[in-house]
């Protein structure tokens, strides 16, 4: 698995292959660290419920995300450990997760991740104090949490959009539902904008004040596979072709196209460079400028594609499921409801002991 992560704080590109994390500056590769490595168990490691042990890391290590924030960088990976570093690359910290993570997301205080259960959980940045914060019935496919902290936006394999009040988030603000197959990825392009692919071969832009799509443009090809966004222009692959989108008020028009000679896995940009890698494996860095991509160089330095990992792809829903995915979905519904009753119940309790107080201090 590899995994390519613009970071505009370096402005330069993270790139995960196998289990070395690279930084990209220019045309030219560094190893920065290895990650993935399991954190040493304590007594102190909090079961899940009584009677159940603590997570272990399961298999051999590959990067599967990265995440950055002005003072840190978050990196998951398929045996479920999760680190942070600090900006020199030192480990901060590490966790296992209770399921393999499929998304992350990192601020100075928090960090968020989603799993192939479908929930989600944030840890402080030291990776502890884990809290459950909501569940989808299938796997969570990609997640934002807004700059404003104020709402946690997740997608599923089952075609929808959720977007959830944040921290609270059995609190849930609405559903964007538009998508006819799993939802692969989505960016938030504006406090009001956001934009999301999957398995239908559709790119939709959604206004999130009125919940609605605003735009609909289908594949030529196949299905999108991963999207980009350097403002104003976004950046959508799907098999061997790179098509080049620039977004004016809430309309997208084609700029340009840019058919590769080897499948697409994943694209990066920033504004003035598109990093490419392909399924051969090849990484690429283009020059990009207007809107269109040129001058192509390969990349120089210390860098071993050879622990490249293909990725794959979700299942679409012709696919028939057996009875027992329908009870399990059933039981994953009825916990997801019983965990939102908690936190609701503990929000309430907390609001009652609130007004307790002031109705004291007025007396």
């Amino acid at each position: 698995m590899s995994v390519l992560h613009y970071d505009k704080h370096t402005n330069s590109f993270l790139l995960g292959v196998g289990a070395n994390l690279y930084q990209l500056s220019e045309n030219r590769a560094k190893l920065l660290v290895k990650c993935g490595e399991a954190p040493e168990t304590t007594e102190k490691e909090e079961p899940i419920k009584e009677g159940e042990k603590a997570p272990r890391a399961e298999g051999p290590a590959y990067i599967t995300g990265v995440a950055t924030c002005e003072g840190r960088v978050a990196v998951i990976s398929n045996n479920k450990v999760v680190e942070t570093f600090d900006r020199d690359f030192q480990r901060v910290a590490s966790t296992v997760a209770i399921k393999r993570a499929t998304s992350v997301q990192i601020t100075d205080k928090t960090v968020v991740i989603s799993d192939k259960a479908g929930d989600a959980y944030s840890y402080s940045t030291a990776l502890t104090d884990r809290k459950y914060l909501l569940g989808h019935v299938s796997v969570v496919m990609d997640m934002i949490l807004t700059p404003d902290l104020n709402f946690l936006i997740t997608c599923d394999r089952d075609e929808k959009i959720r977007i959830s009040h944040f921290p609270n988030c059995y609190n849930i603000h609405s559903y964007l539902l538009g998508h006819q197959e799993y939802v692969l990825k989505i960016l938030l392009l504006s406090p009001n904008l956001l934009l999301s692919v999957g398995g239908d071969q559709k790119l939709i832009l959604w206004d999130l004040s009125t919940s609605q799509p605003v735009q609909t443009l289908p594949s030529p090809q196949e299905d999108y596979i991963t999207i980009s966004y350097s403002p104003p222009y976004i950046l959508a692959c799907n098999s061997r072709h790179v098509t080049v989108y620039k977004l004016t008020d809430t309309t997208l028009t084609q700029t340009s196209q840019l058919v590769t000679d080897h499948d697409i896995i994943d694209v990066a940009s920033s504004d003035s460079r598109v990093a490419l890698l392909t399924r051969e494996p090849k990484l690429e860095i283009y020059q990009f400028s207007e809107g269109v991509m040129s001058g192509k160089c390969e990349v120089e330095g210390e860098i071993d594609l050879s622990q490249f990992k293909d990725s794959v792809l979700p299942e679409k829903k012709k696919v028939v499921r057996t009875a027992g995915f329908a009870e399990y979905f059933e039981r994953k519904r009825k916990r997801i409801e019983e965990e939102n009753l908690k936190e609701e119940s503990k929000q309430a309790h907390i609001n009652l002991q609130e007004k307790s107080k002031e109705t004291h201090l007025k007396g």
